[in-house]
């Protein structure tokens, strides 16, 4: 039979598939109900209860925030990514926004990836408009706003992929049918990879230096502007 989008064993294996680790435990713990989880992500919509029933919305209410916090995972995924497009703000006010920012800046900061900031940073620490994804951590690296362990394990990575194009035969498929060669394809490739101009440079300017060294012949290296 079918599973239905309000059953238990549907909400549940979505949950699972879905990663809701917070809600799918407290689901399978009876802490909440799997509809309160579902409702609490928008897969479903809950009707309006009667008013002699306003207190049993209540107590749910209460249940769902000591399992997620005192935010929704609804709202944390607002600071994390920006309202959702179709659905807006789950926040009631700016100054509830502030307020939530305040409360989950450090865990939100400190759970995101090397050189990535949540919407929250965007939206109150930072001067200017969000960068683009595919820049945005070269960016935050020119600016200084990477953090000290942050700036190791970038450039450590960064490096790597400066390495890699090293290779004599060094090409590159730029997804246009074409298939680019030497030091075309090098700068494509610290593009893709966004790798500052600046340590760029200075790693071309070592390279030069260490097949100098070598006696190996001097290649024209590709120059960013």
């Amino acid at each position: 039979m079918a599973l239905h989008g309000t059953s238990k064993r549907y909400i549940t294996e979505r949950l699972r598939r879905e990663g809701q680790t917070e809600l799918l435990a407290a689901v399978e713990a009876g802490t909440i109900t799997a509809f309160t989880a579902a409702a609490q992500l928008n897969w479903i919509k809950r009707p309006a209860p009667p008013e002699r029933y306003s207190h049993l919305a209540k107590k749910r209410r209460h249940r769902l925030q000591a399992v997620l916090g005192e935010l929704s995972a609804g709202q944390k995924m607002e600071l994390i990514y920006g309202p959702n497009p179709s659905q807006g703000s789950l926040f009631n006010s700016r100054e509830e926004l502030v307020q939530a920012w305040t409360a989950c800046r450090d865990e939100l900061l400190e759970r995101a990836n090397a050189g990535r900031r949540p919407a929250g940073f965007y939206e109150f620490e930072f001067a200017g408009r969000r960068p683009p994804y595919d820049t945005e951590r070269s960016i935050l690296w020119r600016m200084g706003l990477l953090t000290a362990d942050e700036k190791v394990a970038l450039e450590a990575e960064w490096k790597v992929e400066f390495a890699t194009a090293q290779e004599p035969d060094f090409t590159l498929n730029d997804g246009s049918g074409e298939i680019l060669k030497g030091d075309c394809a090098r700068l494509a490739h610290y593009r893709w990879a966004d790798i500052p101009d600046k340590l760029v440079k200075r790693w071309e300017k070592a390279e030069r230096r260490r097949r100098a060294r070598q006696g190996a012949p001097l290649e024209e290296v590709a120059v960013i502007k």
